[in-house]
């Protein structure tokens, strides 16, 4: 079973998206902020991340780019919106770190998923 960890400090955003991945057969863990998703990913391995860029305590793209350091395979899914900045323009700086795919929120769960597959496929 692939481990999906959810970065997203709304709880509501973090629950969307793992009730949806579960309902797909994937195993999801969930991390409130960058601390927490470094701290999973070390202690355990992940298949891919979908990760909020705007976090507490570490941003989404200081995340992306100290697992990179770590896990040069590790697959991001880059997600952004409801800051007062453009959610299309913040979610393409991710793309340095050649993420699968970028979301704004309100995030499309069907095409979320399709990426996830996509992504995940063997």
């Amino acid at each position: 079973m692939k481990t999906i960890l959810v970065v997203d400090d709304a709880p509501i955003i973090r629950e969307l998206i793992k009730s949806v991945l579960e309902a797909e057969g994937y195993n999801v863990v969930e991390a409130a902020d960058g601390e927490e998703a470094i701290r999973i990913c070390r202690e355990k391995p992940v298949d891919l991340s979908i990760v909020d860029i705007f976090l507490p305590k570490k941003g989404g793209l200081q995340v992306m780019g100290e697992l990179i350091k770590s896990e040069r395979n590790h697959k991001f899914i880059a997600i952004s919106g409801g800051e007062a900045f453009n959610p299309e323009a913040i979610v393409e700086l991710a793309k340095v770190f050649d993420v699968v795919e970028t979301f704004t929120k309100p995030i499309d769960t069907r095409k979320l998923v399709e990426t996830v597959k996509d992504a995940l496929a063997d």
